[in-house]
């Protein structure tokens, strides 16, 4: 029983230290996020019926690329020497809320509506022009269906498939400093969808899980096509003040995440985008707290986090990104 305890002390303390590590040297992630909103949001758990729960969640990013080609308007495009670097600097941040409800036993509802606030500088040589927007961006639509379980009554062990529907609700085709960049749109302007699934397994201690998805995008505005991507993620969730039998701690929980993206190229007026695409792993530690000034058990949780990527030298190009941030509360009702 004791080298139990102490490998769980050892695994607990391990965790804690990564996330402390991974949160002070966060800066900013991708324009295609890596990760799993579900996990982000509730951890291994799942909704019991009539359950709905509300999670805000603030995510900041930056991404180095090549210089997506594009002309002024009413100027016809001209190719130009410029001396020095040309690339791409995107630094955004989005709000996310996530409505979720849970009608009927095994099926959830989940509704994400974003706000976005992107910013671009383009660099050609010595020349910098810095573009920003911000709006709602484009609103999903998700279901997920626990398809099996070990028991109906507090299971283990439990098994869902997972459906995403992205809509065209952010603005798409706005133009800024006498351009239209994609990259630079709230919205894409694509009807987009994914298919999925995720299996968690409670030990005593912690909770593992385990979870994939595949996007599959359609064109959208401006003849551009973000490629299809996918998405993997496995994590082990530890409840501090359980896991080493501290019930003081009881209100503190610890995470680690592998998040893997391969995405394909994207495409611009039928051509691919080379600086697009490719693979990359982060290293995902995190921290959820329930607030300690409610005392009932839909007390708010505040959840922070980041994804430090392993390597950038896996993506297609000229590509590079930073570290993400995330921060958010989930109130249970």
């Amino acid at each position: 029983m004791n080298c139990v305890r102490n490998v769980r002390y050892a695994l607990v303390v391990a965790v804690f230290a990564t996330a402390f590590v991974g949160v002070f040297e966060a800066s900013a992630c991708s324009v295609c996020m890596a990760g799993d909103p579900n996990f982000d949001a509730n951890g291994a758990t799942a909704q019991q019926v009539g359950n709905f729960s509300a999670y805000l969640e603030v995510r900041g990013w930056k991404k180095e690329s090549g210089l997506l080609p594009h002309h002024d308007e009413g100027e016809e495009e001209e190719e130009e020497e410029h001396e020095g670097e040309e690339r791409e600097e995107n630094e955004s941040q989005r709000l996310d809320l996530y409505l979720s409800y849970t009608p009927i036993d095994r099926l959830t509802l989940t509704m994400d509506i974003p706000v976005k606030f992107n910013e671009v500088t383009e660099i050609e040589g010595p020349e910098r022009t810095t573009s920003s927007i911000d709006g709602l961006g484009d609103i999903s639509f998700a279901a997920t269906g626990v398809v099996w379980r070990n028991r109906d009554v507090l299971p283990s062990t439990w098994v869902e498939a997972r459906l995403v529907v992205k809509t065209p609700t952010g603005k798409s085709n706005k133009r800024v400093n006498g351009i239209q960049d994609p990259h630079l749109q709230a919205g894409t302007g694509s009807w987009d969808t994914g298919l999925g699934a995720a299996m968690v397994h409670k030990l005593e201690w912690a909770s593992l899980y385990t979870s994939f998805l595949y996007k599959i995008n359609t064109e959208g505005s401006l003849d551009y096509e973000y490629g299809d991507a996918f998405l993997a993620n496995v994590a082990i969730d530890v409840p501090v003040g359980h896991a080493i039998k501290v019930p003081a701690l009881n209100w503190l929980r610890f995470s680690t995440q592998l998040n893997y993206r391969w995405a394909d190229k994207d495409q611009s007026e039928n051509e691919n985008f080379n600086d697009s695409g490719g693979s990359i792993l982060y290293i995902s530690p995190g921290l959820a707290m329930t607030l300690p000034w409610f005392r009932d058990q839909q007390a708010p949780v505040l959840r922070v986090s980041t994804q430090v990527p392993v390597t950038s030298s896996w993506l297609n190009g000229q590509q590079h990104e930073d570290p993400v941030w995330a921060a958010g509360v989930l109130m249970r009702f």
